[in-house]
């Protein structure tokens, strides 16, 4: 036998491929595709890892350091500048120093807002006009404040000249809070440009990974297109089912655990995915909103796309839950097989905001009336054509002094409620007689009332000691007296009642008026609540009297409820533990 044999094709055996070279060729063709395809997705990785580190940078850059500071510089510029032009007119109108110490407070505050925005216009040349301009006015308001403390300073004629300056300052500062709030867009507009950037450079990777992506399918065809049919057949059904095993397993643990409701719907309307955020914002059971037509799980459906069609992208819109309603930031993204909501709330940031423009509201119009009274009573005075009555005078006096004293109360309680906010209130404990406490207040709030309403303490029994701040206090039950007389303006009677309780006292003050909602009585001790928040029905205050006297109670140990019926009056209770030393 010869070792050399003739093949069928005319070749010899030796030159006929084997199988095993076959294989070997095959398996070193898949190596070749699978290191391209490898490298590819390396490069797919790093473009994902460059387009996040992008656009983190730009969100790093223009709001961590350009867009937060810049608001943050300008909102408090304008608040320290507020608190320089309330502490000077307040010592216009009262020629008291220690008026002064929010103005004092305040320079060094300014000044450091006014560095910290010259320092950002090395980043953004843009707004150093702006800058410039609420330095320039910076200047002049200070200018004019030291020219109002100086005149007040020289005595009485001085004082007087000074609040004729009034309308002047308001100018100046009108013209101040303009340049303020136009910082305020700058950073607006800062951020608008970087989520412009974002979005060019989230579509630029886009485009990119999927030329990548295309890339590395078109070389794994090729590659199971030469395998064996068989084999081929079998491997692309493993990796499919592989890779869309993986995708879906991750989607649904990444969206699992984001704090946004995330809905996805078909061309139809129709909930094909409800994340568990959905479900604790939206009190919806993931299983009855599945396969439902949107309109029927989430009736404001319309009220969102709304939101988002007005904005372009992303809307603020409320939904209601359970009675209650919650503030939502919505973005949609439409793609082939349908669109996705995403819902983020955002109730807590609203709730902020409106806290923040009760508070402007009910400052400005709290402060403006008895201004406006002072004011009027002074130019009355100051007319040089008026004939000398005594009697209007006086009048014109004690009307300046109650209203330099409703100012000295509301300034009184604005500063009150800050420390609280802050934790800087120290309370004087002490024991206190609640019987001679409550007598006392009683007999001072007689004073200022009318013979339509009558004020009776009803305290049986022996004398009763807590141990608390007496002049706290004090304050916290002459605050819920007159309360109980500005809400009852048809007149009545009003009782302080004290009684014992195990281990405690308790302070009741009860009242035949106009009574409190139900739906507001939840809210009564909220900060800037007001239950007839547009004074229609003549009652006004600063909505800061509740909220001061639960803290203060609460900081003594003790606690305090309210119960009331519309038009039968309300009673709020106060109660505090027994002092241990009787």
């Amino acid at each position: 036998m010869t070792d050399i044999a003739v093949a069928s094709d005319g070749q010899t055996a030796e030159q006929a491929p084997s199988t095993r070279d076959r294989g070997t060729a095959v398996q070193r063709r898949a190596r070749i595709a699978l290191a391209t395809m490898l490298a590819l997705l390396v490069a797919l990785a790093a473009v994902a890892a460059f387009a996040t580190d992008r656009l983190y940078s730009s969100a790093q850059n223009r709001y961590i350091e350009e867009a937060f500071p810049l608001r943050s510089y300008s909102r408090d510029l304008l608040i320290q500048m507020l608190n320089k032009e309330t502490s000077v007119r307040s010592y216009m109108i009262t020629a008291n120093p220690g008026s002064l110490g929010a103005y004092d407070a305040a320079l060094p505050a300014a000044r450091a807002d006014l560095a910290g925005l010259r320092r950002l216009t090395e980043r953004r040349p843009e707004i150093a006009a702006e800058v410039r301009n609420a330095t320039a006015l910076v200047r002049s308001l200070d200018d004019y404040f030291r020219k109002q403390i100086a005149l007040v300073g020289s005595g009485h004629k001085g004082q007087l000249k000074a609040q004729t300056n009034v309308l002047d300052g308001l100018a100046r500062f009108g013209e101040f809070r303009a340049t303020a709030n136009a910082l305020q867009r700058d950073a607006d507009r800062i951020l608008a440009d970087a989520e412009h950037n974002q979005h060019r450079t989230f579509w630029r990777t886009l485009v990119f990974v999927l030329f990548v992506a295309v890339a590395a399918i078109a070389i794994g065809a090729a590659l199971l297109a030469r395998l064996p049919s068989r084999i081929g057949s079998l491997y692309r059904r493993e990796e499919e089912a592989r890779r869309a095993a993986e995708r879906g397993d991750q989607a649904a643990r990444s969206l699992g655990h984001v704090e946004e409701a995330v809905i996805l719907l078909d061309h139809d309307g129709t909930v094909r995915y409800w994340n568990p955020a959905a479900v604790e914002n939206l009190g919806v059971a993931e299983h009855d909103a599945l396969n439902r037509p949107i309109a029927e799980v989430l009736p404001e459906v319309e009220a969102v796309e709304q939101a988002v069609t007005r904005t372009g992208g992303s809307g603020l819109t409320p939904i209601t839950r359970s009675g209650s309603e919650a503030w939502f930031r919505v973005s949609e993204t439409r793609f082939s097989e349908g669109r996705v909501f995403v819902l983020r709330n955002v109730t807590g940031e609203q709730q902020l905001e409106q806290t923040r423009t009760d508070f402007l509201a009910t400052a400005s119009h709290e402060l403006r009336t008895p201004l406006a009274a002072v004011y009027g009573a002074v130019r009355t005075l100051r007319r040089p054509d008026r004939e000398l009555d005594a009697e209007l005078d006086e009048r014109l006096l004690t009307m300046i002094e109650q209203e330099s004293e409703r100012l000295r109360a509301i300034v009184d309680q604005i500063l009150v409620a800050s420390q609280l906010d802050r934790h800087e209130l120290r309370l004087d404990r002490s024991d206190c007689d609640v019987d001679e406490l409550c007598q006392s207040v009683l007999e001072s709030a007689r004073i200022h009332t009318t013979a339509k309403h009558e004020l009776v303490l009803d305290a049986p029994g022996e004398h009763r000691v807590v141990e608390c701040d007496p002049a706290r206090l004090r304050q916290v039950i002459a605050n819920l007296l007159d309360n109980a007389v500005k809400y009852t303006p048809g007149g009545g009677r009003t009782e302080l009642r004290i009684r014992d309780d195990p281990g405690a006292v308790r302070i009741e003050i009860a009242d035949q008026g106009v009574g409190i909602p139900p739906e507001a009585q939840a809210r009564v001790f909220e900060k800037f609540f007001r239950v007839d928040a547009n004074m229609l029905a003549g009652v006004g205050g600063s909505g800061l009297g509740l909220y001061i006297s639960r803290e203060l109670v609460e900081q003594m140990g003790g606690s305090i409820r309210l119960r009331s019926e519309r038009g039968k009056g309300s009673t709020f209770t106060v109660e505090l533990p027994r002092s241990a030393a009787v």
